[in-house]
This record gives C-alpha cells, sequence and structure tokens, in this order.
C-alpha cells in the first residue's frame, strides 16, 4: 500500500514535471509516512521496507514512453519534500534508534539499523541531514553504518563526500570485496557526470577488467542501476558501456555477454 500511495505520487509528478508544472506532494503520503515514523509497535524492519520509495527501474516499467531524467526529478522531489514535511518525526526516530554498545547482528539490531539508515536517508535532504551523516560515518562500527552514511554524503553531493571517499578507500584499499562497494557507491551517483567518473575508475589501481567482481560493480553498476547517467542525452553513457563490452569481449565473452 504504501508503495502504491508514493507511485501515484511520483508518477503523478512526472507529468507535472513534463508540462512545465510546479510538482507537489498530496496529504495522503505525508499522513501515511507519518504515521509508520511514530509507530512504535510494527516491527522497524517492516517500517523501513515500508517508508522506501519504489525505484526508478520499476517506476519505468509502469509507464508506456519512459521520461528518464523526469522520474528521477519527480522521485527525488518526493524524497526531498518528504524530508522536509516530516523532519521531525524522522530525527526523533533516527535518534531512539541509536545504539550505545557494541555492534549486535540480531535480528532485531539488524531491524533497528535498516530503519535509521532509512530515515538517514531522508534525513541527508534536510538541513543538518550531512552532519547527521558525517556524524554517523565517524563513529560507525559497521558496515552497514558505513555505507549508508557514505552514500548519502556521496549522492547528494555533499561537501564531504570527497573526503569521505578518501577516507574509506584509504582504510579499505586492501580489502577487495569492500572496494567493490566504494566502485558502486561512485558508479551510481545521479547525473550525467557520472560517466566521466566511471572512466576514470576504469583505470584506478583497484580495478580490473579482467576481474568479474569489479566489472559488475563499476561498470555493471553504472548501466544497471543509474539511469540518469547511462541514459545520459549526449549518448556518452552508452558509448563508454559499449567501449568497455568490445574490450571485455576480448578477454571473457561470458562477462561482456552480461554487461
Amino acid at each position: 500500500a504504501a508503495q502504491l500511495l508514493a507511485e501515484r505520487e511520483i508518477l503523478g509528478n512526472v507529468e507535472r514535471h513534463a508540462t512545465g508544472v510546479d510538482m507537489r506532494l498530496g496529504r495522503a503520503l505525508i499522513d501515511a509516512f507519518r504515521e509508520l515514523l511514530t509507530d512504535r509497535l510494527a516491527d522497524p524492519a517492516l517500517v523501513a521496507e515500508a517508508l522506501a520509495l519504489p525505484d526508478e527501474e520499476y517506476l519505468a516499467e509502469q509507464v508506456t514512453v519512459i521520461d528518464v531524467d523526469g522520474i528521477h526529478a519527480a522521485r527525488h522531489f518526493v524524497r526531498s519534500a518528504l524530508a522536509g514535511e516530516l523532519r521531525r518525526e524522522l530525527h526523533e526516530r533516527y535518534g531512539a534508534l541509536a545504539t550505545t554498545g557494541s555492534y549486535d547482528k540480531s535480528p532485531a539490531a539488524m531491524a533497528q539499523r535498516s530503519l535509521r539508515n532509512m530515515c538517514l536517508s531522508y534525513l541527508v535532504h534536510t538541513s543538518g541531514g550531512f552532519a547527521l551523516a558525517e556524524a554517523q560515518l565517524s563513529r560507525s562500527d559497521n558496515m552497514t553504518d558505513t555505507l549508508a552514511a557514505l552514500q548519502g554524503l556521496v549522492h547528494n553531493a555533499a561537501p564531504q563526500a570527497h573526503a569521505a571517499l578518501a577516507d574509506f578507500e584509504e582504510r579499505w584499499r586492501r580489502d577487495a570485496l569492500v572496494m567493490d562497494k566504494w566502485f558502486t557507491i561512485q558508479a551510481c551517483v545521479p547525473g550525467a557526470g557520472t560517466v566521466d567518473r566511471v572512466r576514470s575508475l576504469t583505470a584506478h589501481p583497484a580495478f580490473s577488467i579482467t576481474n568479474p567482481n569489479k566489472v559488475r560493480s563499476l561498470l555493471g553498476a553504472f548501466s544497471t542501476l543509474n539511469p540518469t547517467a547511462f541514459h545520459a542525452r549526449s549518448g556518452a553513457g552508452y558509448r563508454l558501456q559499449a567501449e568497455q563490452v568490445i574490450a571485455l569481449n576480448a578477454l571473457n565473452p561470458q562477462v561482456a555477454a552480461r554487461m
């Protein structure tokens, strides 16, 4: 039900965006999300799932003609508007879910982290949100919280993003699997400018076109999880992917075919 409410709001705003009409957010979604955030009885993991907006790929499947930039703009507007309307509730729930003890991998603790990071994904669109993400990143003792905070900074072009990426690389550069996450976060930054970022990352010492995991984490994420960059109007995203697939085909035709 939450997904359907959000879908209607986002697709309605895609139409407004296409016709030059100001986007707006209906009360039904605001009220529903407020109820979710103030519900202390429901499983936090379930609440987190309900608060997650439909992704851009799913939204594209609901329309006949796909307006890539319009879908992104409308989804971004709805997330930002919800964050503004529900800032107090998001802050309260985020703070209430903070833990003071050592890392706990129990289902209950995982559920709390899930909801807390979902709250953070909205709060980075509000005043003071970047500071919250930066503080979480500096205090984190687990990869879930670390990646959530890093993504919040990087995907929203926070002033702290560059330093956060550099610090993460310095700490984890010897761990190949963790560095895959570092590549993916950067490959998924919205906007046509990410094409050049991905191109430069293919020359990074930790990237190897002969390593399928690296290819999937960078090129696979770019082409399947970042529609505004891959479908850049200039065609630069297509050209980059074509070049890499041609190079891959000479080395590993199976991986090339998947790309």
